[in-house]
């Protein structure tokens, strides 16, 4: 039987001759583009992927820049509302209930819940005061009796027209960038109350 002269293409030859044909349709879309210039340092997207790794670094940056405001601003609270002149002892009534706590039960319990309260109550000092931790903060046994006892507290320690302020504060949306943590950070690290509460209500 006579060959024919027809020779039929590999898969592989199939697949170079789309992608050419899709190559070509794509200049027609985009037109001419203009040949890539080399960086400075030599080597296309080197440049690109030193920002790419110092982007992946910026969240655990924040995150280590969080916990360590976290921990400075409890510690913060605690030695302020502590009725000990020791600085590394803490203890003191809790704000909703009165009741002695001391040690590690003596945290910093948030008026305005931290999980719903935005990035200025988080970390507001006049939004956290000494709380016992298992009577109150934790467990928060009869929370609403809790919330209504920590209000008057606020009430009776700030007055009620500064109470409201700060619960306004809970709609204020603001940028909690690397700037913001580092300014707080070493502003709890000065340890002036009224600087940190000037710079949050200055946002």
């Amino acid at each position: 039987m006579k060959q024919s002269g027809f020779k039929q293409k590999t898969y592989a030859e199939k697949l170079a001759k789309l992608a050419a044909k899709r190559q070509e349709n794509m200049k027609k879309v985009l037109g001419p583009t203009k040949p890539r210039k080399p960086l400075k340092s030599g080597g296309f997207g080197k440049k690109k992927r030193v920002l790419k790794a110092k982007k992946d670094l910026m969240p655990n940056r924040i995150k280590r820049a969080k916990n360590v405001l976290t921990e400075l601003s409890h510690t913060f609270v605690r030695k302020r509302d502590s009725v000990s002149g020791d600085g590394n002892v803490f203890g003191g009534p809790c704000c909703s209930c009165g009741k002695f706590c001391g040690g590690s039960d003596f945290q910093a319990g948030h008026w305005e819940a931290d999980s719903t309260g935005g990035a200025i109550l988080r970390y507001h000092p006049q939004n956290m005061h000494g709380q016992g931790g298992f009577c109150c903060n934790i467990n928060r046994h009869g929370q609403q009796r809790m919330g209504v006892a920590y209000t008057m507290f606020m009430i009776k320690r700030y007055g009620l027209k500064h109470v409201e302020f700060l619960r306004s504060l809970k709609k204020k949306v603001i940028k909690a960038d690397i700037i913001f943590f580092e300014t707080m950070i070493e502003l709890y690290r000065q340890g002036d109350e009224k600087k940190i509460v000037a710079y949050l209500h200055s946002l």
